[in-house]
């Protein structure tokens, strides 16, 4: 069941979330804390999961890996996929946009090489804000406002904000990004998906088989790059790929089921 497009806006959905997390990322700039919080948090994940499993739900917040997870859902929510497309490119020039303008070292930049825990590539300039975040809070703020059962969007709510934070608090976890980035990302990131939800009720074009389409050859192409694009985990490499695979397979079954009817 896919939701209806002329529901009303979920204005309180969209607009709380937003102002808890710029509160908090008000909070952490003016208290200075950045760094300190860095380390802790940084310091404790290496006893919460293994290098390998971060490095995999890092890559999850990718904008490859998050349009792979989507893929299989554009079969029975279309929209899903169709208002994180629609609020891609504000994401894009919201966090590319702040890392030219702000410039910020990442904590590899900053801090002694040994003095934390680094997976994966390492990163070193252009930190703030966290794209990763971004994108991760673009999919859980569709998938919260275009819940298809309002009486259950509570439910889902704490189910997708839990994801999006575990992907947050990866880029910490592997040292690519400070809390500040973090949090800053998925105020971004909400907003921007709210965005694309509200565009996505006015047009309508994953409503139609030719925008149906679209979508999964996009999907179908994004999830293919994923099995030759160096996404800098070569932990996750397996995962990457398998990944990739489930991404493949729901884009094919869209574009199938599309052929059949």
């Amino acid at each position: 069941m896919t939701a209806d497009p002329a529901e009303p806006f979920p204005r309180y959905w969209a607009g709380i979330p937003a102002a808890f997390l710029a509160t908090l990322a008000l909070g952490l700039m003016l208290d200075g804390s950045d760094r300190d919080l860095f380390m802790f948090i940084n310091g404790a994940s290496t006893g919460w999961l293994p290098p390998a499993l971060w490095s995999a739900i890092s890559l999850s917040g990718s904008v490859l890996g998050m349009i792979a997870l989507l893929a299989p859902t554009l079969k029975t929510q279309p929209r899903w996929l169709a208002a994180a497309f629609l609020a891609a490119p504000v994401g894009v020039l919201f966090s590319q946009g702040g890392k030219r303008v702000f410039d910020v070292m990442r904590p590899a930049g900053v801090l002694e090489p040994g003095s934390f825990q680094q997976i994966g590539q390492k990163l070193y300039v252009h930190s703030f804000p966290s794209g990763h975040a971004t994108t991760a809070f673009v999919v859980a703020a569709v998938l919260i406002l275009t819940w298809p059962r309002p009486e259950t969007r509570g439910r889902a709510a704490l189910a997708f904000l839990a994801m999006a934070i575990l992907i947050s608090l990866s880029r910490i976890a592997v040292g690519a990004h400070w809390p500040l980035d973090v949090l800053t990302g998925a105020v971004g990131g909400w907003i921007t998906g709210g965005l694309g939800v509200w565009l996505s009720g006015r047009m309508r074009f994953w409503q139609h088989p030719g925008g149906l389409r679209a979508m999964a050859a996009i999907a179908l192409a994004s999830s293919l790059a994923m099995i030759f694009v160096d996404l800098g985990y070569p932990q996750a490499r397996l995962y990457q790929i398998g990944l990739a695979a489930w991404g493949i397979g729901g884009a094919a079954a869209a574009l199938m089921r599309e052929r059949v009817y």
